[in-house]
């Protein structure tokens, strides 16, 4: 649970509208106390949202004029109010010439310049700083979403050091080319290359190959001298 918050017990009368009535009457007591109590400020202070748990209930009476039941309910919540000599600590949001603000929900907070004439060390406070502050006493109305607290300024902490968050990065020296010297290293040189057309490949013909046999010539003897 949060340091700011206290858990206590509570009690309230709840009123549940005929519409909503059923066999079992928990989850709309408990739905209607949520919706008028959290994440806003009652007479015992801030209550947190999703903090309320019912202990017990009594019987229902009937009540005719809104046209439902009432019970009696006890509950527990997690309260915030800050109370005069707790010391809390928080950034700093903003420096006006009434003196510095800052803010932790549900609290918003004013240091006033009033109760720190002549304190260098309020004067030096920069915004976005952290400091450490006692309470002096809070200002709330019922239904307010927000206590505002004026609280003294115990100490102004400083800030830690900044931590690296990458590794250095390695430099790699490359190697130089030696200038020729026919020229500086500043001078460019250009070169042109002409396109060659590639030489046409020719298309070699093969003589046909003739193959006599012993046999042909044999036949065309006997054929002349006939």
């Amino acid at each position: 649970m949060d340091p700011m918050f206290e858990r206590r017990e509570l009690t309230r009368k709840v009123h549940i509208h005929s519409k909503f009535l059923q066999k079992n009457m928990l989850p709309s007591i408990l739905a209607q106390l949520r919706m008028n109590m959290e994440g806003r400020c009652s007479s015992e202070g801030y209550v947190q949202p999703d903090s309320v748990t019912i202990l017990k209930y009594s019987l229902g009476r009937t009540n005719f004029t809104k046209g439902g039941i009432d019970y009696d309910v006890d509950f527990q919540a997690d309260v915030c109010l800050p109370h005069p000599g707790q010391i809390f600590r928080a950034t700093v949001d903003l420096r006006t010439k009434i003196g510095i603000h800052a803010e932790i929900s549900p609290l918003k907070i004013l240091i006033p310049r009033d109760l720190h004439i002549g304190n260098q060390e309020f004067d030096s406070v920069e915004v976005g700083q952290e400091i450490e502050f006692e309470v002096v006493g809070p200002q709330f109305k019922q239904q307010d979403k927000v206590i505002i607290v004026v609280g003294r300024l115990r100490t102004a902490l400083k800030p830690a050091p900044l931590q690296p968050l990458l590794h250095a990065v390695s430099t790699v020296e490359m190697p130089t080319m030696a200038s020729s010297s026919m020229g500086t290293s500043s001078e460019e040189k250009v070169v042109t290359i002409n396109a060659v057309e590639a030489p046409k490949k020719t298309r070699k013909l093969k003589k046909p190959s003739v193959v006599e046999s012993n046999e042909s010539l044999k036949i065309g003897m006997d054929e002349g001298e006939a």
